[in-house]
C-alpha cells in the first residue's frame, strides 16, 4: 500500500524524506470576555493536515497527480483518502480537499512543443474535511 492513496486505489507518489508535514488543527470559536478570560469552544472534531512535498516528477506523473483533483478530466475536489493518521497509530480513510498545487518546470522541449518535460519542488496540501 502507499503512504498516501484514494480509496479507489490511485496512490500519490512517495513525498521527499522530511516532507509529509502532518498537522492537526482544533476549530475554536475563539474569544476572550472583558477580563482576558478565554470564552471560546471547540467546534466540530480536530482535523488532519497533510503537507507533501516531491522533489521532482515527470510531466506525465505530475499530470497524473493533478487529475485527481481536476474536475475537468473527471477528478473531484474532495476526495476519500487512505492515510496514516498519528491519533489513532494507523492508517483510515479520510475525506480531504486539496489546498494548492505548485510545481516549477525545468527541462523544456525547446525544439517541440515548448512542453515541460520535468517539474521539481512540487508540493500539495491535503486538508481533512
Amino acid at each position: 500500500m502507499a503512504w498516501i492513496q484514494t480509496t479507489s486505489g490511485i496512490a500519490l507518489p512517495e513525498p521527499l524524506m522530511g516532507s509529509g508535514n502532518t498537522t492537526i488543527s482544533t476549530m475554536v470559536n475563539s474569544g476572550r470576555n472583558a477580563s482576558g478570560k478565554f470564552v471560546g469552544q471547540v467546534v466540530g472534531e480536530d482535523k488532519l493536515k497533510i503537507e507533501m512535498s516531491f522533489e521532482g516528477l515527470s510531466s506525465t506523473e505530475f499530470r497524473n497527480l493533478l487529475k485527481i483533483w481536476d474536475r475537468r478530466q473527471g477528478g473531484k475536489f474532495i476526495n476519500t483518502f487512505t492515510v496514516y493518521d498519528p491519533r489513532i497509530k494507523g492508517y483510515t480513510d479520510i475525506k480531504m480537499y486539496v489546498g494548492d498545487r505548485q510545481g516549477r518546470p525545468v527541462m523544456v522541449n525547446n525544439a517541440g512543443t515548448g512542453d515541460p518535460r520535468y517539474w521539481q519542488d512540487i508540493k500539495v496540501d491535503l486538508i481533512q474535511v
